[in-house]
């Protein structure tokens, strides 16, 4: 049988109890340290808590709380009960919370809740419990994490397999991106979305030390690398740009470095190319998955700088295949929907029908496009929910924002449709311009287009904003600006 994840923090604790295992920074910036003892200990106390406040095993937990000690211990929690957590943004508003909880109603509202004060409470000396540990169970889900599926519209998403399984593959892929055991990982992505979650608790579970700064800012950063020098970290392109655009932070993070793995979103090209040149190509990695978990791929920056714009090749036994409307494998070099099977897949495929979409070969699919090249490396292209159709012809949002942001007066660009009575959807952006008191019109903008795409695709209209709607993770919310 396999270890279950609460058993191996389990062994690591009697083997290891003196070893950090878990850094986090607390509200007035000062860095609380738990060692595996004092984790495990911690984590079997709240289990027992929850057992005692009426929780029963194979149940659902709610889970909205902020990066921490506190939703770390509570995911190990409800794994050592055999529950599966239902992981939702602290910070969620009204809107998202309904939009996420709208085909788990029940489930959600089932759920135990884990709060700050029930947290604080399962420590406390006057807690009723028992004492409690793993018994080999674990939820055959992970967890449910929010996904914006093949909408953008936030939805929470079961992940399967069970925890050990999925945080197996995880390490294995860590691995592959040059993370080890005694790794000292940077863990600044917040743990309500899958990539961030799933490598802490991976790497919790791995024996590295991981690292966990309060909030994304300079300060926070600077002190998390300064005290602990970090060996490996998992970061989003937009927080690549983020550290690089800080002279002195680029400087303190970069030499202590043996890998790093970037996930969520494309990577700009010149983003990409600073961060290889200053680590060199076998430090800088890129893997492309989902939150749906359908299939993986995987590529360091030498591949990356032979291939330029891929996302890599199949990682291990996952498979790629692209495919037209009609289900048909498509040629490298041919533009198509991006399908993906793994060892997983027959979970998936059997699942809900409506939460993926299923192709031939039982392929699955997230709403990507994309091609292969005749290396089998893969390249994205758009999304299918960002095709606009223009007097049904296909306008891909992703071309047009690539052509717009070669006008040197653009700093950001999301194109959306926008209902028209004639043409059924035209082409609109919503653009951050370099200087907000002075921004270029709409004509400036749709003369710079011509020439670089066909009439149909230039923007009709234009509006100007002073930052574009993003997730907690950095990506651009697309749906907030439909």
């Amino acid at each position: 049988m396999q270890t279950t994840e609460p058993r191996r923090l389990m062994w690591l604790a009697r083997t290891a109890p003196d070893r950090p295992a878990l850094s986090v920074e607390n509200a007035a910036g000062e860095w609380v340290i738990y060692t595996t003892g004092e984790l495990y200990e911690r984590v079997r106390a709240t289990a027992g808590y929850a057992l005692a406040s009426g929780l029963e095993r194979g149940r659902h937990t709610l889970i909205a709380l902020p990066n921490g000690e506190g939703l770390v211990r509570a995911v190990l929690a409800s794994w050592m009960l055999g529950c599966t957590p239902v992981i939702i943004p602290p910070q969620a508003t009204d809107m998202e919370k309904q939009a996420l909880s709208k085909d788990l109603g029940e489930v959600v509202g089932e759920a135990f809740r884990w709060s700050e004060s029930e947290l604080a409470t399962a420590l406390g000396p006057d807690a009723s419990r028992s004492v409690f540990s793993p018994r080999g169970l674990e939820p055959s889900l992970t967890w449910y994490m929010p996904t914006g599926g093949t909408t953008g519209l936030p939805t929470l998403f079961p992940v399967s397999p069970g925890p050990s399984t999925a945080l197996t593959g995880a390490r294995r892929l860590m691995e592959n991106a040059r993370w080890s055991p005694g790794a000292v990982q940077l863990s600044i992505g917040p743990l309500t979305h899958a990539a961030p979650l799933m490598m802490c608790m991976a790497g919790i579970g791995g024996g590295s030390h991981v690292v966990m700064p309060r909030r994304l800012d300079p300060v926070s950063l600077k002190s998390a690398i300064e005290r602990f020098t970090p060996t490996w970290c998992q970061l989003t392109p937009h927080q690549m740009a983020l550290v690089e655009a800080n002279q002195s932070l680029w400087d303190a993070l970069c030499p202590s470095l043996t890998g790093m793995l970037h996930t969520s979103a494309p990577c700009p090209e010149e983003v990409k190319r600073r961060w290889i040149t200053r680590l060199g190509g076998k430090r800088v990695y890129e893997t492309y998955s989902s939150t749906q978990a359908v299939g993986t791929t995987i590529c360091d920056g030498d591949e990356w700088l032979a291939h330029p714009g891929t996302v890599g090749r199949p990682f291990l036994s996952n498979q790629v295949l692209i495919a037209d409307e009609g289900g048909r494998q498509l040629p490298p070099g041919e533009v198509g929907e991006v399908f993906m099977r793994s060892e997983w897949t027959e979970v998936f495929a059997s699942d809900d029908p409506q939460r993926l979409r299923r192709g031939s070969r039982d392929f699955l699919s997230v709403g990507d496009l994309g091609y292969t090249d005749s290396d089998g490396y893969l390249y994205l292209t758009g999304r299918l929910n960002d095709i606009i159709l223009v007097g049904g012809a296909n306008v891909s949002t992703r071309e047009v924002e690539g052509v717009l942001l070669t006008h040197p007066e653009i700093s950001e660009v999301v194109v959306v449709k926008r209902p028209d009575p004639l043409m059924g959807e035209v082409v609109h952006a919503v653009v951050v311009p370099s200087d907000m008191k002075d921004p270029p019109d709409i004509e400036v903008l749709r003369e710079h287009c011509l020439g670089k795409i066909s009439q149909y695709k230039i923007p009709l209209t234009a509006n100007f904003v002073e930052a574009l709607p993003r997730s907690h993770s950095g990506k651009v919310e697309r749906f907030l600006r439909r």
